[in-house]
């Protein structure tokens, strides 16, 4: 129910020029703001041309990644609210000098690194956020700065939402600011909480523990190095960056502590699918990821900002919303198809246009094996390469940025679709069977239609295969007509909605 008078909400968002809104003017102090330039000439633009509008702002270091700009502009258009939203890349050390033009907000998220630098920089601070030693919120009531944390807020309707349990056996990985919000919200849900670290962390989450006993001297929360913790747990939150883009191979967790965990969540949203969420999946997890933290969050801060209110199915909406954005932005776009149905063509070209690496499932794994795909199936069999191939899905799954052009059987096995979803783009070339054969004319290469009645064969293995592509891919295009028009179909896809 996106509200076409919500100025944040116009489709498309404008090349090169994250978190501006296409189509409207863009307040002069986000824009001096953003380039760092003195806004001399801010309070007389502004009250002549945006005094309808109100505007935000993230502040982080990095904040390429993030999808607060998405999220906010939908949560904008959800209440009919006329805002601008930007993102502000704002190292430690400049963070002090940007405060008396931040003032010109009427309101901004803080992210790494600054949830807890910016404390003694504001005019007060909540309740929460005081307790927490962590902000992520701040509201402008007036030109004074009221810090606000919304972290733990937001990571419990995750939980909620996930139907996992509160109030047991907890370990924190990490005593950042998302940790100390969550370790709060733990502690006053009556959780007994561990909070892990590595040794350079060991005095920060010494002093989390602390703070929450001074703060609920009847909580039961203890520190210790990772590598100490041992027995069973009901909640393992990694509270880390481990994982996030673009570093997304590493991992806070062994699968020892995982296998000991009787639920993980991990406040990491980018990519969806952690390396540790599909560890925790692996071992029959419940696994739950940080996009539900994030727009819970989210939601939270537009309620002290604004006073709105969103439904439980508004904010599920908007998750896959994100979701769904973030695959576009980061993740590779997976090309899958009946042989013959330029899956290759198609994707060489999807790749030069679209700037991106081109990458042929058989071409990658006859590389690795120093043979051709018909002499796999020839000396080992067919399962032998179907193995081989669910190793190179592995492989690429979480590389992001990647045009791949998957096998015509890859998709047929539901562990191969879901690797390839949790983090990309999934689209069908679907080729009628009369393109098919036409294209395949002549072609001796393809080691399942060999051998006599290859025209039987061909259409009994496209009858058997075309539903599982439709079942396994996020989207179809019609790849009856030429290369050229194929790919505009695909790029069209892959315009962001902002």
């Amino acid at each position: 129910m996106d509200k076409a008078g919500c100025s944040c909400y116009n489709g498309h968002r404008k090349k090169n020029s994250p978190g501006f809104c296409r189509g409207n003017l863009v307040p002069i102090h986000i824009l001096l703001v953003k380039f760092g330039f003195v806004n001399i000439f801010y309070p007389f633009f502004e009250r002549k041309l945006f005094m309808d509008f109100k505007t935000f702002a993230l502040v982080g270091h990095p904040v390429g990644h993030s999808m607060s700009p998405l999220l906010h502009s939908r949560l904008f258009a959800l209440s009919g609210v006329k805002a601008h939203y930007v993102a502000l890349d704002i190292a430690p050390q400049k963070l002090a000098g940007y405060i008396p033009h931040l003032r010109r907000f009427d309101g901004f998220n803080i992210t790494i690194p600054h949830k807890q630098a910016i404390i003694p920089m504001l005019d007060s601070c909540s309740g929460k956020a005081a307790e927490s030693g962590s902000v992520n919120t701040v509201k402008n009531s007036g030109g004074r700065l009221c810090g606000y944390t919304t972290d733990g807020m937001g990571f419990r309707l995750a939980i909620e939402a996930a139907g996992a349990d509160l109030g047991g056996k907890t370990v924190i990985l990490g005593a950042g600011g998302a940790a100390r919000a969550i370790a709060f919200e733990l502690a006053h849900a009556g959780a007994c909480i561990t909070v892990a670290t590595r040794p350079h962390s060991a005095n920060a989450a010494k002093g989390l523990c602390a703070g929450i006993r001074k703060s609920m001297p009847e909580a039961n929360v203890s520190s210790c190095l990772i590598p100490e913790l041992s027995g069973k747990w009901d909640l393992l939150v990694n509270a880390t960056p481990a994982g996030m883009y673009p570093g997304t191979e590493s991992c806070a967790a062994g699968e020892e502590l995982v296998k000991n965990s009787g639920c993980v969540f991990d406040a990491v949203y980018n990519p969806g699918e952690t390396v540790l969420l599909s560890l925790a999946r692996k071992n029959g997890k419940k696994a739950v990821g940080g996009i539900g933290m994030l727009v819970g969050q989210a939601a939270a801060s537009e309620e002290i900002w604004l006073g709105t209110h969103f439904s439980q199915k508004a904010l599920a909406h908007i998750c896959g919303e994100v979701s769904l954005e973030m695959k576009k932005k980061f993740g590779s776009v997976v090309l899958c198809g009946f042989m013959g149905s330029g899956k290759t063509t198609c994707g060489r070209l999807l790749a030069e246009t679209a700037g991106r690496k081109f990458i042929d499932m058989d071409d990658y794994i006859e590389k690795k094996e120093h043979r051709p795909v018909a002499q796999i199936f020839k000396d080992d069999g067919e399962e032998t390469f179907r193995r081989m191939e669910r190793d190179a899905v592995e492989e690429l799954s979480r590389t992001g940025g990647l045009v791949i052009a998957s096998g015509g059987g890859t998709l047929l096995k539901k562990e191969n679709a879901d690797a390839f979803r949790a983090n990309n783009i999934v689209v069908l070339l679907d080729a009628s069977l009369s393109t098919v054969r036409e294209r395949l004319k002549g072609d001796n290469s393809r080691p399942l239609l060999s051998g006599p009645d290859s025209d039987e064969k061909m259409k009994c293995l496209y009858a058997e295969r075309e539903p599982s592509y439709h079942a396994n891919s996020d989207f179809t295009i019609n790849a009856d007509g030429t290369p050229e028009s194929t790919v505009d179909a695909i790029l069209a896809l892959l315009k962001p909605a902002m």
